[in-house]
């Protein structure tokens, strides 16, 4: 398989129960295909990240989240 390349998605998921109920915070921004883990207790310690897709399903109103079907249409 010379010259075979792998691709690598990410995908930032909405809360499920527990995270609501314990009334998490997202962590997480993407600004295309960068993601970044923001540390609120240490905010010059953010980790960023490139990916080849980088999806956000996280429920918010100031982003529309990635569908199943935009998710296999990147394969």
């Amino acid at each position: 398989m010379a010259g075979a390349s792998v691709k690598v998605a990410v995908r930032v998921r909405p809360f499920n129960s527990r995270e609501i109920g314990k009334e998490s915070k997202c962590i997480i921004q993407m600004s295309g295909n960068t993601t970044t883990i923001l540390n609120p207790k240490q905010p010059k310690e953010n980790k960023s990240f490139n990916f080849d897709y980088s999806y956000w399903s996280h429920t918010t109103v100031s982003y529309h989240p990635a569908s199943t079907t935009q998710l296999h249409l990147q394969q």
